[in-house]
Parts: structure tokens; C-alpha cells; sequence
């Protein structure tokens, strides 16, 4: 039996705005999700999150306090239609700032199909599609009110 991955997400806000990896599909619809991976064995979650940070964005990070909790689970398919098997990661999301002086850009390892990133209104992330869609409308919610874990997302 396969176990979950852990994985930790980089929510990183600023003037009203977070920052989000930026994907294009093959059809060019983009996609957006937050920063960040699966956490490797003998690291920790905050060394996880730096090295995720500036393999995707570029950016240094300093990691502040968890967010919240969710996680990802969904059924994947070969090209050719053949099952492969499915995908469980469970995410810790840390509010972080970039280190003084960073700003994001190109990173080092960036993920398959990411075309950098983008700063998206939290007022207005129901105009992109983001995975997982809970994240989002979390993010819309008064922060007051947020729940710490957002569940299973199948996004």
C-alpha cells in the first residue's frame, strides 16, 4: 500500500495580492496553484518549503506560521488512457513573505508545464481557475472565519 505524500505550499501575500504558479495547459487554458512540493525525506517542513520556493519562483522565502491544511486526491490516466496509480498529497500551506530584496521569477527546477508566476487579486481568484478550488475560496473568505483544514480536494 502507497502511503500519502507530504507536501508543503507557499501562500505568500502581498497589497491584496497572492502569488501563484502560473501553468498553461495544452489546450492554453492557465492554471494557477500555489508554490511549493512534496517534502523529502530527512527535510523539514521549513527547509521543504525554501528549496520548493526557489526551485519554482526563484525567491528566497522566509517561512512564517501554518495556514492551513488540505489535502489532494485524484485519479490519473496514462496518455493512452491507462490508469496509473493515484495521487494523495497532503499540504501544509505556511504563510511566507519573500526575503528582503527577493521578488519572484524564474526558478531554478520549475515544475512540468509551469510558465512562471503571476500575483492574483484575492478579491477576483474566482476569474482564474485554481487548484484546488477550496484554496481559493478560502482565500475569498474573511480571514476571521477560515477554517484550518480545507478537507480532500479532487481538483
Amino acid at each position: 500500500m502507497r502511503t500519502p505524500r507530504l507536501g508543503v505550499k507557499a501562500l505568500i501575500v502581498r497589497d491584496g495580492q497572492v502569488l501563484m504558479n502560473r501553468y498553461v495547459e495544452p489546450d492554453g487554458r492557465e492554471v494557477f496553484a500555489l508554490p511549493g512540493g512534496g517534502q523529502e525525506h530527512g527535510e523539514d517542513q521549513v527547509a521543504a518549503m525554501i528549496r520548493e520556493c526557489r526551485e519554482e519562483i526563484g525567491a528566497e522565502v522566509e517561512v512564517h506560521q501554518p495556514a492551513c491544511l488540505f489535502e489532494i486526491m485524484m485519479d490519473r490516466r496514462m496518455v493512452d488512457g491507462s490508469p496509473i496509480p493515484p495521487f494523495h498529497q497532503v499540504n501544509v500551506a505556511y504563510w511566507c513573505g519573500l526575503a528582503e530584496g527577493e521578488e519572484p521569477g524564474e526558478g531554478t527546477e520549475p515544475d512540468p508545464g509551469q510558465a512562471g508566476t503571476a500575483w492574483l487579486p484575492m478579491g477576483s481568484l474566482d476569474r482564474h481557475v485554481v487548484h484546488p478550488a477550496e484554496l481559493a475560496r478560502w482565500l475569498e473568505q474573511d480571514p476571521g472565519s477560515r477554517p484550518f483544514s480545507l478537507g480532500v480536494c479532487r481538483s
